[in-house]
């Protein structure tokens, strides 16, 4: 697609969802993540889609979709909630797009909600190809417990964090996606989140409000097909963030983890019986987006929005992979103060 199809497309897609209104066992304690909601933000939770809500908005989306969504249960939480996913389109690459496994790391769950509901029922000749070539899993809220609490963990007597636990498998909840993820093969990953307060552009006094990871674990851990998708995947998101052109984007610090959830897609098994899945996810990635308070959720929704769109249509027209992987070195790191607990 030539650059002008593409933004039109753009365009088009911004107008469809309304984006014209107003990641991983511990690195060391210098490198910036989430949660991230400061002290004078003054966030009020009620501006933030409940799991209740997103029990009715996947229900509602699944309804008037005919057909193009199905909701489904991978299981259940710690404290027994359903641990809800959508499917839409019917594509041979299955997608997998996954937010707020951190409770209290908040606006991706309505940037995924909003993503869905695009790809359920537009016309537009990009929802079209999506659906007609991809699968994507939406998983709303990965830790609805620990979003209910307004907590970075589970709510379990051990207080989990999620995306640490994809080794030992200790909750219900990483067991269950764990499952799901063994048997839908995902071919492309992503995984949302937020970032540390107070961060800047290294070397600069540049606010910094879109990270951008493409390495959970040292690229030596990966095959050279998984290094080149997982830049390929980065570089056309950093694109379309810049071309939204609300803020500056940096690296995420260099970590070299493995068990957190997209590390260990990346690296393959074992499971929580010891098997060997005999699969790994081709390329998988993940955002770090500041969280700056309620007047501007929409703007932190739309840095999800913006950059996972470009993804999906470049999976779904071929372009991601075509894209020659160069840049990655050229975008400077973040740099902040920790938040909260530690990084994503």
């Amino acid at each position: 697609m030539d650059r002008k199809r593409w933004s039109a497309g753009l365009l088009g897609l911004a107008l469809a969802i309304g984006l014209a209104s107003p990641a991983l066992a511990d690195p060391p304690s210098h490198v910036p993540g989430g949660p991230c909601i400061e002290d004078q933000q003054q966030v009020q939770l009620n501006s933030i889609p409940s799991y209740q809500e997103v029990v009715r908005q996947l229900g509602s989306i699944e309804q008037s979709s005919q057909g193009a969504v199905e909701v489904r249960s991978a299981g259940r939480s710690g404290e027994g909630r359903e641990l809800l996913y959508a499917t839409v389109g019917h594509g041979p690459d299955v997608f997998w797009l996954q937010a707020r496994i951190h409770g209290n790391e908040l606006h991706s769950t309505e940037a995924v909600l909003q993503i869905l509901k695009y790809l359920a029922s537009s016309g537009d000749p990009v929802a079209t190809r999506i659906r007609g070539q991809l699968t994507v899993i939406v998983i709303p809220m990965y830790n609805p417990d620990g979003a209910e609490a307004n907590i970075r963990q589970s709510t379990t007597p051990l207080q989990i964090d999620l995306n640490r636990d994809w080794e030992l498998f200790r909750q219900p909840e990483s067991r269950a996606w764990y499952a799901l993820w063994q048997q839908t093969h995902p071919r492309l990953a992503l995984d949302l989140h937020h970032m540390g307060q107070s961060p800047v552009v290294e070397g600069t006094n540049e606010l910094n409000t879109f990270q951008i990871g493409a390495r959970s674990i040292d690229p030596s851990r990966m095959t050279e097909e998984q290094w080149l998708t997982n830049r390929q995947m980065a570089l056309i998101s950093v694109d379309a963030v810049r071309r939204l052109g609300t803020g500056n984007v940096a690296r995420y610090p260099l970590i070299d983890i493995t068990n957190a959830v997209i590390s260990r897609m990346l690296l393959g098994g074992p499971g929580p019986d010891g098997s060997d899945p005999r699969f790994k996810t081709q390329g998988a990635i993940f955002y770090e987006v500041r969280s700056v308070g309620q007047k501007s959720n929409g703007m932190l929704e739309q840095l999800f929005v913006r950059p996972t769109m470009a993804v999906l249509a470049a999976a779904a027209d071929g372009s991601l992979y075509a894209h020659p992987g160069t840049g990655w070195e050229d975008i400077p790191f973040g740099e902040g103060e920790p938040c909260g607990g530690g990084p994503s």
